[in-house]
């Protein structure tokens, strides 16, 4: 049986303005294509967690409860910690595992353009309150809303206190987690983030340099600039191979 969860409210129509640096959309709505706009240098996808495209949704599986199982993946993005809103993902359970993902916020906490930690939210759990990941700055955790226990870190508290802690703050990337150690089956319907509900679509790969006339250069994504950029990319990928 399939049980649905919304985790966390409705994010605030903030921040619609705003350009994201990967997936396209208008506003309030946009498409995530995977796996083009997941930043790969981010990647904390191990050997045994995984994801693919199910209709409009994500489906994120682990096979089982070691280190290994384990997949986040991550959206660049460039905004305040005060326009987010309050983040959430809509998620259904696929019939394993009872903690769905969490959502993740990749912050520089400075303003200074490098990030400096993440904030985890999991409000099956914690409510609205999102901890600091252990591998965040020390001055982040020294400057966490609260010290105590009961949350997924010792330094945690609603977003809003982060942001009065940190108004400097940006939001480098925003995603979701699964994992480490936990073993799931699960598919993200929408990642609602800074007034703007994402879903998922495969990338549109063609199927070479004749597939670019006629206009199909503009139905690829990643995107071409024109016919001619995506004729050469085949031509490119041609003179690779020898």
């Amino acid at each position: 049986m399939r049980r649905r969860i919304v985790l966390g409210t409705a994010a605030l129509a903030v921040g619609l303005a705003t350009a994201l640096a990967g997936p396209a959309h208008a506003a309030g709505s946009a498409v995530i294509h995977v796996p083009s706009d997941f930043d790969q240098s981010q990647s904390g996808t191990r050997a045994t967690g995984h994801y693919e495209v199910v209709g409009s949704g994500l489906r994120v599986w682990t096979q089982g409860s070691t280190s290994t199982d384990k997949v986040a993946e991550y959206v660049d993005t460039h905004i305040p910690l005060a326009s987010v809103g309050e983040p959430s993902l809509n998620v259904d359970n696929n019939g394993t595992g009872t903690t769905p993902p969490g959502f993740q916020l990749v912050v520089d906490f400075d303003g200074n353009g490098s990030a400096d930690g993440i904030l985890v939210g999991e409000p099956t759990y914690y409510g609205n309150d999102w901890w600091a990941s252990n591998s965040s700055a020390q001055f982040v955790k020294d400057g966490a809303p609260s010290h105590t226990g009961g949350s997924g870190s010792a330094n945690h508290g609603t977003l809003d206190q982060w942001r009065a802690n940190f108004p400097d703050a940006q939001v480098l990337a925003f995603g979701f987690s699964l994992g480490s150690g936990v073993q799931g089956d699960w598919t993200i319907n929408a990642i609602h983030f800074a007034g703007t509900t994402y879903t998922f679509a495969d990338d549109v790969i063609l199927s070479g340099k004749d597939a670019c006339k006629n206009g199909g250069w503009a139905t690829a994504y990643p995107t071409f600039k024109n016919q001619g950029d995506c004729v050469s990319s085949f031509a490119s990928k041609g003179k690779n191979k020898n």
